[in-house]
């Protein structure tokens, strides 16, 4: 069976594909000067992709931690060891020391050789600490910051209280600040409200600083600027953001490595990475001048990571605790601000509990609409969702909330035709019962009776006569006189 002429050519066109692909992939390797995937501690960390192997922060230890004064005691004496004259040289002194001349001499590549060179001989002494540092600054001095990033990290993992902790750190954020392309921290007064009515439809504007920084993509190899890894330049960055804060917490830069990681998570969008790190910076760093920042942000960047009634409603309640804890904590805070969100909090609520009633509608459940009604009642009394709630009560009747604990439902409207009915009337007892009490009539005079007229006029009527009426009034009669007049029909 022989092949055809449009199967040789495909044939043809995958090897020349495939050629073509292999020498490109050479030049990108002569270009960039190191092999791919190799030793990071040789140079070749910059083409590591991100996901080729395991940050060495991801795995902390708390072997040989030292505190910060044990430290300075610990740097103090060493340099006291190294300016007295009466001690012996270390091991490895005369090498470190000449390697150090020519550091000083600014040949900073033949420099880290002869530090690599005692590293590599001097594994068990203390001279390995002080070449390992001065490693990473050869490579710092020569603007190669992804190679020393990587040395800086392989310090503070072998010698987690390093003497050189202080100056480690700095480094590193200064690495972390030029690869984000020198960000701002952003404060709370920077960011606008958030609109809750359609969550995530609006993203708040940030302000801008007026830098200009060019974007990066994670997967687009850099080739061309050596001071720079060759990929995910913004997450090396944030991982030597993480480095200063985990291995030295009690420095002076851990609380600002924290607020710049949550900034950058907050302009970018990362909003749930941005609450965890400012819970961070909340709770380990209470005496932060960032305090009151992560507090106003924070409640953002919940509020901010809410996506509507129809999903959890944990980041509305830790929204509405921390805007009452800023209120508390802080008396100068924009306090008209934090009680307008917090009304839109409750709204927000509130709504939620609508969307669960309207649910069990749809459901044809009405007592279990019926019970959330009630609810939304009690928690929400005031909110326009509790008027809507009252009216469902009154529309689903008498059989669908006769278990409930309590009734809410609007009363009927009265009509001129049915007057209403007195509560608690009894027969016989006019207006028991009624609002107001009705007068009582007054009582009338029986008639008096009338003789038959007569021709001569009209006779008197007929009086009761005593014996003695009109005579002048006598004294009490005494013992002996005779009994007063009695009264004769």
């Amino acid at each position: 069976m022989t092949m055809s002429t449009y199967d040789r050519f495909n044939t043809t066109s995958s090897l020349f594909r495939t050629t073509v692909q292999a020498l490109v992939l050479s030049v990108c390797v002569s270009v960039s000067g190191c092999a791919m995937f190799g030793d990071r501690t040789t140079g070749l960390s910059a083409w590591k992709p991100p996901w080729s192997k395991k940050s060495v922060t991801d795995d902390p230890t708390i072997d040989n931690v030292r505190g910060p004064m044990q430290r300075v005691l610990q740097a103090a004496m060493w340099k006291k060891e190294q300016e007295s004259n009466f001690i012996e040289p270390g091991v490895g002194a005369a090498e470190y020391k000449k390697a150090q001349e020519i550091f000083k001499a600014q040949n900073y590549k033949e420099a880290e050789k002869e530090f690599k060179k005692i590293v590599k001989k001097y594994k068990n002494d203390p001279i390995r600490e002080d070449a390992q540092f001065m490693i990473a600054e050869c490579q710092f001095a020569r603007k190669r910051y992804s190679w020393a990033q990587d040395s800086y990290d392989q310090l503070l993992i072998d010698f987690p209280s390093t003497r050189h902790l202080d100056l480690t750190t700095k480094r590193l954020f200064t690495i972390a600040r030029y690869w984000l392309q020198d960000p701002s921290m952003i404060s709370g007064s920077d960011v606008q409200q958030v609109s809750l009515e359609k969550p995530g439809a609006e993203t708040p504007e940030l302000p801008d600083d007026g830098k200009k920084r060019s974007t990066r993509w994670a997967l687009l190899p850099n080739l061309l600027d050596r001071s720079r890894p060759v990929f995910d330049t913004e997450n090396r960055a944030l991982e030597a953001l993480k480095s200063i804060w985990l291995h030295d917490p009690t420095g002076p830069l851990a609380d600002d490595a924290l607020m710049l990681t949550a900034s950058h998570y907050l302009q970018k969008g990362r909003y749930m990475d941005a609450d965890r790190t400012f819970s961070l910076l909340r709770e380990e760093y209470p005496k932060s001048p960032h305090l009151k920042d992560a507090f106003m942000l924070g409640t953002h960047v919940k509020l901010m990571s809410y996506q509507g009634p129809r999903y959890d409603s944990t980041v509305l309640d830790d929204a509405g605790n921390l805007k009452e804890t800023t209120l508390r904590m802080f008396p100068n805070a924009d306090k008209q601000r934090l009680k307008q969100e917090l009304n839109k909090i409750e709204h927000a609520k509130a709504k939620r509990e609508w969307e669960t009633v309207q649910y069990w509608m749809r459901r044809s459940k009405p007592k279990s609409a019926a019970v959330y009604c009630n609810l939304l009642i009690e928690h929400y009394p005031t909110s326009p969702f509790a008027n809507q709630a009252r009216e469902l009560l009154a529309e689903l009747g008498r059989d669908n909330t006769n278990h409930l604990w309590a009734n809410y439902a609007v009363p009927a409207k009265k009509t001129a035709e049915e007057p209403e009915p007195s509560r608690f009337s009894l027969p016989g007892l006019p207006g028991f019962g009624s609002s107001e009490p009705k007068p009582v009539p007054a009582p009338t005079k029986a008639p008096e009776s009338k003789a038959p007229p007569t021709k001569g006029g009209l006779e008197p009527p007929a009086r009761l006569k005593l014996d003695g009426f009109g005579e002048p009034i006598r004294k009490i009669p005494s013992e002996g006189e005779p009994a007063p007049a009695r009264i004769q029909l």
